[in-house]
């Protein structure tokens, strides 16, 4: 180590914690979008004083594609005039077809059914061909049958969500109001909790809340149905037009407009559980139509509800153009993953495969390093509005080469030519730097990554996803091995540096955890990555590398110690999430708050059954089990053709706290395969390039 090394070292981190800060500080001036916010709708009511009233018209596969000013003008105008969103339906399936939607509304949590057409009441659950009853079968004279009713109430029970059929009529009825149906379709969300139909309040006075669903027609018949309805509402009365159900078999986002939305002629629509301008789930509608009826709502996660009522976003832009953007972009991504992917591996593994069996030593490290910049590079194309291009799947492939190629040629621009760790640790930080200005900025660059949030199939609308803290830590993972080598002296010197410096000088370890309580704070804040599973496993790794960089030794009970540590950080993130009121906390809050009602062992018992079960319901998996258990093997015996990456003597204890730390990353979150495939994939690429550089001297 020299204390050129050092200056380096410091450089990094340094220039990475300063760009953290500066997009900070432009999100908390409203130079950039963050998180939240938005005034409430207003209720309507009528000039004579009458209760306000709401009714949502509920279309199947009403996306935005199919509203446009020729073919369904009555939908544009009220798009124009009122607040629009991007609807994602998410309910106990990706797909969610007509019947499990407005059983969804109906509960205000997720619900299925097995109706025709519909997967299933289970999660996972195949669609082995047999017919189920149609909606004209289950519902008769406004009741749902009792023992289809039956079914899906035991379904719901058995996932653990909190979920209970008939929520809104229940709470209309608490509001002494009820719920009408138009449509068998809609019977399904205006049932009771015992399937039955609305009737009408003790005081004599009509249901404030109507649910209307429409047969899947031609968009002019559709309009002209929308029209029909809106045209007899009497003052007052708020309509809400909404995409309920997917027809073409896939996952999309739908269509939403709210008419008329006071105070506003145009409006962005939000809400308070997905955080994002111009994006709303399925389980938002449910309080929305209480409170546009002027009835009261529980408390985000105190209550029966899962979604929060809508928000409107104060700003100027095209809320219809921006609503568009949204849908299209989140649904696309979503559909992407496997043509872009699969098209970038099968350009990049042939080369890699032809310049090994070449012994091109520098061409196996660059294809290596473009490789790596390629989840980093699925980020950053969503600065172009890919999903507009009229071969979007081509455009966004390419662009994502693109990106990945510069930032290679970037990684390899002047010093990193010679030293081999540079192209690594240089992707790593750009790679650090984008992901968390992303999660402060609102994650709006997550939203359309094929590696990112994956909102359509209500993944994540906010902060970090599994798949992007994957990427993240592995990128933190390769950049902390390379610091780890700058700063420490080399024990085979005598744990002595070119100056004298030995380890355990505080300005080994600084860069280490300056970088590591960075990463951390932002994973962990509500209005960053709001991740819970990711704290123990940065908390961990960074001390154990601190550890290493002062010249202690790993013991047990420094390894308890840690995890300690990592578990006290994220419950006092969790305790001041939950401590800034239901309408404002995530998920962490949410938690605190089920723990104080003594329903924290569900949440917990839920996310390790959906952690189990990827690996059944999705065999693939076991890849990315198998190389854990390969690298650990690697790392572990460290098999002569490994040797060149343990002359970095950072390179070793980097690789041990890593495994740490992507098993705890694992095991802490409900998908958290994901983590171990993504955070794997960057700390392979990174020994491979180094590695590559090997193939030159031999």
């Amino acid at each position: 180590m020299t204390g050129t090394d050092r200056r380096r070292a410091w450089r990094f981190v340094l220039g990475i914690v300063g760009a953290w800060a500066l997009a900070f500080l432009l999100a908390a001036v409203g130079v950039m979008p963050t998180v939240g916010g938005g005034a409430p709708l207003r209720p309507g009511g009528g000039d004579d004083g009458a209760a306000p009233a709401v009714v949502l018209v509920g279309i199947p596969g009403l996306t935005w594609e199919s509203v446009d000013e020729e073919t369904t003008p009555t939908l544009a105008r009220l798009a124009e005039e009122g607040g629009t969103a991007a609807l994602v339906l998410r309910g106990t399936h990706e797909v969610t077809c007509v019947a499990d939607a407005w059983l969804t509304v109906g509960a205000g949590q997720r619900a299925a059914t097995d109706a025709e057409g519909c997967r299933g009441v289970d999660p996972g659950t195949a669609d082995d061909g047999a017919r189920g009853p149609t909606v004209e079968e289950v519902v008769q004279d406004g009741r749902v049958d009792a023992a289809a009713w039956d079914r899906w109430r035991a379904a719901v029970e058995r996932q653990e969500l909190g979920t209970r059929l008939g929520t809104l009529a229940a709470l209309a009825e608490d509001g002494g109001s009820c719920v009408a149906a138009s449509g068998g379709a809609a019977a399904l969300g205006a049932a009771g909790p015992d399937g039955a139909g609305p009737g009408e309040p003790a005081s004599g006075t009509t249901c404030r809340v109507r649910l209307v669903s429409l047969p899947a027609a031609p968009p002019s018949e559709v309009d002209a149905a929308v029209e029909s309805v809106r045209s007899g509402l009497p003052a007052g009365t708020t309509l809400v037009v909404a995409g309920l159900g997917h027809t073409q078999g896939r996952a999309e986002a739908m269509a939403l407009i709210v008419h008329p939305v006071a105070g506003a002629g145009g409006a962005a629509l939000s809400s308070g559980s997905t955080r994002q301008q111009s994006l709303v789930q399925l389980a938002d509608l449910t309080p929305t139509l209480l409170h546009l009826a002027g009835i009261e709502v529980p408390e985000s996660g105190s209550g029966p509800l899962a979604g929060q009522p809508l928000t409107v976003q104060a700003g100027g832009g095209e809320p219809v153009r921006q609503a568009r953007d949204v849908a299209g972009g989140v649904t696309l991504a979503k559909s992407s993953v496997v043509p872009v992917m699969g098209g970038l591996a099968a350009v990049i593994l042939p080369l890699l495969v032809v310049a090994a069996v070449l012994r091109r030593g520098r061409l196996v490290s660059f294809v290596v390093t473009v490789a790596m910049a390629v989840p980093v590079a699925t980020f950053l194309a969503g600065s172009l509005s890919w999903w507009r291009a009229d071969a979007p799947v081509t455009v966004l492939t390419l662009t994502v080469a693109a990106w990945a190629v510069a930032l290679a040629g970037l990684a390899w621009a002047g010093p990193g030519r010679r030293d081999a760790l540079l192209p690594p640790a240089i992707v790593s930080a750009v790679t650090l730097v984008v992901l968390g200005a992303d999660m402060m900025w609102s994650a709006r660059l997550g939203l359309v990554s094929v590696l990112g949030l994956q909102p359509v199939t209500a993944g994540r609308f906010y902060g970090q996803g599994n798949v992007g803290f994957g990427i993240a830590l592995g990128a933190f993972l390769v950049l902390a091995g390379a610091l780890l080598t700058w700063v420490r002296p080399d024990p085979r010197t005598g744990g002595r540096s070119s100056e004298g410096t030995r380890a355990g000088d505080w300005r080994s370890a600084g860069p280490l955890a300056l970088l590591g309580g960075t990463f951390t704070v932002i994973g962990a804040a509500p209005w960053g990555g709001a991740d819970f599973g990711g704290v123990l496993a940065v908390v961990v790794a960074t001390g154990l590398l601190v550890m290493v960089a002062l010249g202690l030794r790993w013991t047990a009970t420094g390894l308890l110690g840690l995890g300690l540590l990592g578990v006290v950080v994220a419950a006092v993130v969790m305790v001041l999430d939950w401590l800034r009121g239901p309408g404002s906390r995530t998920h962490l809050g949410d938690f605190v708050q089920r723990v104080l009602d003594g329903e924290a062992s569900a949440v917990v018992t839920r996310k390790l059954d959906q952690s189990l079960g990827i690996l059944l319901t999705y065999p693939m998996s076991w890849f990315a089990v198998l190389a854990l258990v390969l690298v650990a093997v690697v790392v572990l015996r460290r098999p002569a053709w490994s040797a060149p990456l343990w002359r970095y003597h950072g390179l070793y204890p980097a690789s041990v706290a890593g495994l740490v730390a992507i098993g705890l990353g694992w095991v802490l979150n409900d998908s958290g395969i994901a983590v171990v495939a993504l955070a794997l994939t960057m700390v392979i690429a990174g020994a491979l390039s180094v590695l590559g550089r090997e193939l030159e001297r031999t």
